[in-house]
């Protein structure tokens, strides 16, 4: 269960200063407990920690007719749980029950309430005094079944108990479909109802109802049947009963639930909502059945509207919240990870883990303080066996071993210790048994820790930022409105949400105004009218119910071309109105942060006060601002990219006169720098002119050739000398300028990305052209049990290249790290038939697969394929690429490795040099982490000796990893022109995108919410995106 990254080298170096100095935020592992099948999670807060009680999946059931008892977890960091064990047993603990399907509980006045289903026929309520139980049956028989008023549902279970700020208790129910949601009211006992049930209307409902408030808002969530895609849906309302609006999908189902619905539990702790759930990924691993399920948790966020915003599922799990207490007494049976082990109840109390050879647990984030020397260990064992202490990685070597001698008995316990070298700062701790004993608790000795204190670890969470909306309606019957997600200038991606605002079905149609040219949108059909967007639904989202909204339609938008029916002006002037097209345009847009949205990067004046004003904008949030201006000539300027000689541009601006303006004449000027003949003024090129108001935004658009000496930058001037007036959505459109390599170079490649912790996100075309799986796609990943297969993580990300037509590049066939260890025992022969069977599998599922890291990391000192070169002597790279070519004809196949543009250029070029000439490499990969301080012109050099080597060159794995939004920016506007510009480059691959979600801390480039970084606009914007 562990996430699995591609560990460029270059990083260890760093590390350990970084846990000495500046601590790294740790991320759980998903799913959250790998020992036993849990399924149906339920999460509440307690004495500041989470507990979650969970239905119990037994490892052989074939159906769900041995779901009979809970079990129950806790946490106070989010990523370390503590296994309670079993709380609940419907056929031990009551009189009339036979089944414990999907539970709730609930603490009030002291004791908890736990909501028991027996099946799907009747729902049970039992109490204890704490969480852990003991719970007793006090009603000895149903609380709620189809003998409850209006409880006649086809599927009496799921219970969702909730208790509102006033203090009645509520309990949810139901399942099957349509119709079968309830809501009854509890008594102040928790053990009785008050009334008949409630009747809910849920759109595509299937079953799990659950209820959390916040801000004042009811929010129901709930599993949608197939038709709602098994799908988490919520609905909002003023009222816990009654008045629910259907608000859209906030937990898409994970593709790892193999068509199979989800169960869901939402709760807020430490300030940030998490969202529990299941899935497959266990089983799926072990080749189990589709009955035995795992919980995960993700992070929940809101919109500013108080919108649920759709839950990103992945294997990287949550932030933690704070680090473990190496000096503490820690239970043992309370891990992020393990490997084989058991739970078992301890004579002493809690519980044991039971450790054979080779099982271990990873404690994740250990703080050690200022350092610890020893381990004492609470141990039972009826042989010797010993207790190996790793840090960081299961595949180190142990800092210390503790010899566990014999006690006696696996339950006769003895405390017994072990001396090591004093570690510091903070790690993961791996605890590995090598025979097999009983562990009840450690603690690390020696040092003093910091307690619970939680302010080193913790990560805040990201909602979203304010954007604009506009408003629309085909009639009075339904509403339209439209929420920009995401925002660069040139362009920008929106939500689109219907309402039905009558009392009755519709079948709804929409036309709204927008900006721009719609250059895709998603769950509708569309046609486009100059400014007017028409657009109805998809077919499953034709039909709108009484006050029902959908929220599920998205587009995206291109501002540097016009709508369909717009007419263009080659013109160097336009009209003073607000409306005015905009100029047709084609190639790359060279305006960085030419709509403002990333601070005043690449504006200025001649003279004047210069500011960044939200008071205005004509798009974005922004605009540019200039004051004092005391003469014609002080003006705003803007530096765009470099221009090439002999180009034409069409250049594009917005202006607008401040408030109490006489309108005035704007121009628009080309300067280039001065040349020697200083009594003309050729440097200066006028663009366009237009009248400027303070009423509305104007444009002046035109076209520019540069020619002569060098571009510097292109000036905004008003003939009225105190005028003070605002700019904003600058272009520049045309070709880039060359590298130095004698030419416009045509940029017919992708600049694509990896999945997102094992997943695609829905916006993942919106950015990228080209798909990697990050991790999913390794032979350790794929095979890990020999002829045992796991290729779904791979065929998702396949499938969707399939699906919206971009090129699908795999990663990796050939590696020493991340490749199944069960190869390292097998004769050359077999190592050399496995290998080929392998490629050979893989070409067979994945036929049109563009591009294919085959060998990865072969340098000397970095990781090459000790396997291979066992099973084919020491041509292996070559044997390995004619393999791939016998098998995938038709990719392009690439020889990869890091660090060739920084330390080991000469090292991977003289390893490359033998298959390059062999003629059986393709292509060469390089990947692009950790150049943040290298020069551009050691990086351009070393790129240019790569490419005397004769091949295409990948950019296969950037990133920039700086928390700092303005280094990040810089670093980018620097160094990803050198790889794009570059005649040998063919394709650059970004290794990954989103924050807290990517390899490298700080190198995401939007948040899970979509509010972008700024070098992610810039990007953006250059690419035209």
């Amino acid at each position: 269960m562990n996430h699995l990254a591609n560990a460029g080298h270059w990083l260890r170096l760093f590390i350990p200063l970084c846990l000495l100095m500046t601590p790294l935020i740790s991320h759980g592992d998903n799913p959250l407990v790998s020992h036993v099948y849990t399924a149906d999670p339920a999460a509440r807060v307690i004495d500041g920690r989470v507990y979650v009680v969970v239905t119990h999946d037994q490892d052989d059931q074939s159906d769900y007719s041995q779901l009979v008892d809970y079990y129950l977890f806790s946490s106070d960091d989010m990523v370390n749980w503590q296994d309670h064990g079993i709380i609940w047993n419907s056929r031990t603990d009551t009189s009339w029950a036979n089944l414990a399907y999907a539970p709730d509980f609930i603490e009030r006045n002291g004791r908890y309430y736990l909501y028991f289903p027996d099946g799907a026929n009747a729902i049970g309520v039992a109490v204890a005094d704490n969480p852990e139980g003991p719970y007793t049956d006090p009603i000895g028989g149903p609380l709620v079944d189809r003998n409850t008023p209006n409880g006649n549902v086809d599927w009496v279970f799921d219970p969702g108990v909730f208790i509102d700020d006033d203090g009645q208790a509520y309990l949810y129910f139901g399942g099957g479909g349509p119709g079968n949601a309830r809501v009854i009211r509890l008594n102040n006992d928790m053990i009785s109802t008050s009334g008949s049930a409630i009747s809910i209307d849920a759109p595509n409902f299937f079953e799990a109802l659950s209820m959390n408030k916040r801000n004042g808002t009811y929010y129901l969530t709930y599993s949608t049947d197939t038709a709602g895609g098994l799908a988490i849906d919520y609905m909002t309302s003023n009222n816990p009963t009654t008045g629910f609006v259907h608000r859209g999908t906030v937990l898409p189902n994970p593709w790892e639930n193999n068509n199979n619905n989800n169960h869901q539990s939402a709760v807020e702790f430490e300030g940030q909502w998490y969202m529990f759930y299941h899935n497959r990924a266990v089983s799926n691993e072990r080749g189990d059945s589709t009955y035995q399920r795992s919980i995960n948790a993700d992070l929940l966020s809101f919109g500013g509207d108080g919108s649920m915003q759709p839950v990103n599922a992945g294997p990287s799990g949550v932030p933690q919240l704070k680090y473990v207490d190496a000096f503490a007494i820690n239970q043992a049976e309370t891990f992020d990870n393990e490997n084989g082990i058991e739970t078992a109840p301890a004579s002493e109390g809690t519980l044991n883990l039971e450790m054979g050879p080779g099982d271990w647990v990873k404690i994740t984030g250990v703080d050690f303080g200022s350092g610890a020397t020893g381990l004492d260990a609470r141990v039972a064992a009826n042989i010797d066996s010993s207790l190996e202490i790793l840090l960081d990685d299961v595949n180190s070597q142990p800092v210390a071993t503790l010899q566990v001698s014999n006690t006696g008995g696996w339950q006769n316990w003895q405390t017994q210790s072990v001396d090591f070298t004093e570690v510091t700062g903070v790690h993961d701790v791996y605890l590995r048994s090598t025979a097999g004993h009983n562990l009840n608790w450690y603690r690390f000795t020696g040092g003093s820790g910091n307690g619970s204190s939680s302010s080193d670890s913790s990560s805040s969470s990201q909602s979203s930022s304010d954007s604009n909306s506009s408003d629309g309606n085909n009639d009075s019957n339904v509403a339209g409105s439209i929420e920009i997600t995401n925002d660069w200038g040139g362009g920008y991606c929106a939500a689109l949400t219907v309402t039905n605002n009558t009392s009755a079905p519709v079948e709804w149609s929409l036309s709204i105004e927008i900006e721009g040219s719609i250059t895709n949108l998603w769950n509708g059909t569309w046609s486009q009218n100059g400014d007017l967007l028409n657009v109805s639904g998809a077919g499953w989202n034709n039909t709108l119910q009484p006050g029902q909204s959908d929220a599920s339609i998205g587009f995206c938008a291109d501002r540097t071309n016009p709508p369909p029916t717009s007419s263009s002006s080659s013109s160097q002037t336009s009209s003073a109105s607000e409306s005015s097209s905009t100029s047709s345009q084609n190639g790359d847009n060279l305006a960085s942060n030419g709509g403002v949205e990333s601070g005043l990067s690449n504006w200025s004046t001649t003279a004047g006060d210069l500011s960044r004003s939200t008071d205005q904008s004509r798009s974005g949030s922004a605009s540019a601002l200039i004051s004092n201006r005391s003469d014609t000539w002080h003006g705003l300027t803007f530096s765009p990219s470099a221009l090439s000689n002999d180009a034409e541009y069409d250049v594009s601006v917005w202006v607008k006169l401040a408030a109490g303006a006489a309108d005035a004449t704007l121009y628009l000027t080309a300067k280039r720098e001065d040349d020697s003949d200083s009594s003309t003024y050729e440097e200066y090129s006028r663009v366009a002119e237009a009248t400027g108001s303070a009423s509305g935004w104007v444009e002046l658009s035109g076209t520019y050739t540069q020619s002569g000496t060098p571009f510097e930058h292109f000036i905004i001037e008003s003939d009225d000398g105190s005028a003070s007036y605002y700019a904003d959505d600058f272009s520049v459109i045309g070709e880039t300028q060359d590298g130095g390599n004698g030419g416009v170079i045509d940029h017919d490649f992708f600049v694509g990305n990896i999945t997102t912790s094992g997943n695609v996100r829905s916006d993942f075309v919106q950015y990228w052209d080209q798909i990697t799986p990050e991790n999913e796609g390794k032979w350790g990943s794929v095979e890990t049990s020999r002829d045992v297969y796991n290729w779904s993580g791979q065929d998702q990300a396949y499938q969707y290249a399939q699906q919206n037509g971009i090129p699908f590049k795999a990663h990796t066939l050939v590696w020493g790290s991340q490749y199944p260890s069960w190869i390292d025992s097998l004769s050359p022969a077999e190592q050399a038939e496995e290998i080929e069977e392998w490629i050979r599998d893989f070409c067979q599922r994945y036929p049109e697969t563009a591009m294919i890291d085959v060998v990865n990391e072969s340098t000397p000192g970095h990781a090459p394929a000790g396997y291979a070169e066992r099973a084919f002597g020491s041509d292996w790279i070559i044997r390995v690429f004619e393999l791939a070519r016998q098998y995938c004809p038709d990719s392009i196949l690439i020889l990869n490795d890091y660090n060739v543009l920084s330390w080991n250029n000469a090292e991977f070029i003289e390893m490359a040099r033998p298959a390059v000439e062999a003629g059986v490499v393709d292509a060469l990969g390089l990947q692009a982490h950790g150049l943040e301080s290298w020069s551009l012109s050691d990086l351009e050099a070393n790129l240019n000796r790569v490419a005397d080597l004769g091949l295409p060159i990948y950019i296969s794995e950037y990133d920039i990893a700086e928390t700092s939004d303005q280094a990040q920016l810089q670093i980018m506007q620097e160094q990803f022109p050198l790889f794009y510009n570059h005649p040998s480059v063919v394709g650059i691959t970004l290794w990954g995108y989103v924050v807290d979600r990517t390899w490298v801390e700080g190198s995401g480039l939007i948040y899970d919410n979509g509010t972008p970084r700024p070098a992610m606009t810039w990007l953006m914007d250059y690419l035209g995106r």
